[in-house]
C-alpha cells in the first residue's frame, strides 16, 4: 500500500516540532526509512511551497504556518494528479454492464474524493500536532 501522504505528514510534523536540524538523514530515521525515500517526498513538498530548504545549508523548514498547511494541500502535494477511486478499463460494450458502468460509477467515485478533499482540508498540521501532543500525554 503506498504510503505517501502518512511519510509526508510524518515529515511535516517532525520539522515543525523539532529544534534540530531536519536532514533528510534526520527525517529517515523517525520515519524508519532511506533518506532517498526522504528526499523523493520532500522534493513534493517543496514544489507545493509547503517545505523550503537553502542551498548550502543541511535542512528543511516549513514554507508556511503549520496552521496553514491543511491535509488536502498534503494530499494534493504527494498525490497531485492521482484519483483515489478509478473505473476499470475497456469493459466488454457487448455486456449491458460493460456498457454502463463507467458512467454509473463516475459520479459516485467523484463525490467520494470531494467529500474526502472537503474533510481533509477542515484539519490542519496544527491540528495534528496538536494531537499528537495529547496523545503523548495519556
Amino acid at each position: 500500500m503506498d504510503t505517501k501522504f502518512s511519510v509526508a505528514l510524518h515529515i511535516l510534523v517532525y520539522i515543525a516540532e523539532t529544534d534540530k536540524v531536519a536532514s533528510s538523514e534526520a527525517l529517515a530515521k523517525s520515519v524508519n526509512t532511506n533518506a532517498s525515500h526522504i528526499r523523493k517526498i520532500t522534493r513534493l513538498l517543496k514544489q507545493a511551497e509547503l517545505l523550503t530548504s537553502q542551498q548550502g545549508k543541511s535542512g528543511f523548514s516549513l514554507a508556511k504556518e503549520a496552521s496553514e498547511i491543511d491535509l488536502a494541500k498534503v494530499y494534493r502535494a504527494v498525490y497531485p494528479e492521482k484519483s483515489l477511486l478509478n473505473i476499470h478499463e475497456d469493459p466488454n460494450p457487448a455486456c449491458p454492464v460493460g456498457q454502463h458502468i463507467g458512467q454509473v460509477l463516475e459520479p459516485t467515485f467523484r463525490r467520494i474524493e470531494e467529500d474526502l478533499m472537503t474533510d481533509l482540508a477542515k484539519e490542519s498540521l496544527a491540528d495534528l500536532i496538536q494531537k499528537l501532543y495529547q496523545k503523548a500525554s495519556n
